[in-house]
């Protein structure tokens, strides 16, 4: 009823919640042998298996097609939540070596680390946070979402632990890095320079949020344009398969959609 946008369907659900109908872990079976669980019970991740095949799906498969000619990649997964993204790009390539997952939020945790070990995969889970600099921060709500999935970095005083990804001594090899850090990317790119600059072959996907673009006052172009003041990158928007200049903000007047932008060593 929902996904048909049929009335009643997002009420059905609230009054199954309040009936305890919702309390459940599901496991869902995704491609190469990979098993996802998902908590009904959170309001985030209250998804059947459509929802779960769907979930960012133009960027994984754009992505996995990037990946295929690549062997043993590292696959950084910043802002992982339950392992959604890792587990999708696990059961649709086998180019994936080693899953590395950051998620400061302590209520996922246990999925996460579930999920990870589902993979056919070696893989790690971390709670805490990204940026550029090692120290500590906490997670702060915008004004316009109150998800989970909207929080963000605040630096400063508070009890998570912050880290960079360069900390993690990964060099050489081919790395792949997804960023969904609500403003956070460009930082967090900052805190890879090294493992960016010295891989052999380097994927990394980046969020156009315009939300989250008014509310930092920074166009994700700078990602772009950082990444290739490192090295040569070649970009595409997963969404609408255009590529997109560095010389103009990716957010557009009126923009109301995220776009992701995946950028690639040729």
């Amino acid at each position: 009823m929902t996904r048909w946008r049929i009335h009643g369907g997002n009420r059905l659900v609230r009054v199954f919640g309040r009936l305890g109908l919702l309390d459940v872990v599901v496991q869902y079976r995704l491609g190469h042998r990979v098993n996802f669980n998902v908590p009904l019970f959170r309001a985030d991740t209250c998804w059947d298996q459509r929802d779960i095949e769907d979930y960012e799906r133009r960027l994984v498969h754009s992505l996995c097609r990037l990946l295929e000619p690549l062997s043993d990649v590292v696959l950084f997964d910043c802002g992982a939540d339950i392992g959604t993204f890792s587990a999708l790009v696990c059961s649709q390539t086998s180019s994936v070596a080693r899953v590395i997952a950051f998620e400061p939020n302590p209520d996922v945790v246990g999925f996460l680390k579930h999920n990870l070990s589902c993979l056919q995969v070696s893989s790690l889970s971390i709670t805490k946070a990204l940026s550029c600099f090692e120290g500590s921060g906490r997670l702060d709500v915008p004004d316009y979402d109150s998800s989970d999935h909207a929080r963000y970095l605040a630096p400063g005083d508070g009890p998570l632990e912050v880290v960079t990804i360069d900390s993690f001594g990964v060099r050489s090899g081919s790395v792949a890095i997804k960023i969904n850090m609500e403003g956070g990317e460009l930082d967090v790119l900052k805190g890879a320079a090294q493992t960016i600059s010295s891989a052999r072959t380097c994927l990394v996907t980046v969020e156009a949020n315009p939300r989250v673009a008014r509310r930092t006052k920074r166009d994700p172009v700078e990602c772009l344009r950082f990444l290739q003041s490192l090295r040569p990158f070649r970009f595409v928007i997963a969404e609408t398969a255009e590529t997109p200049s560095t010389a103009a903000p990716l957010i557009k007047g009126g923009q109301k959609v995220n776009y992701n932008v995946i950028g690639w060593t040729p």
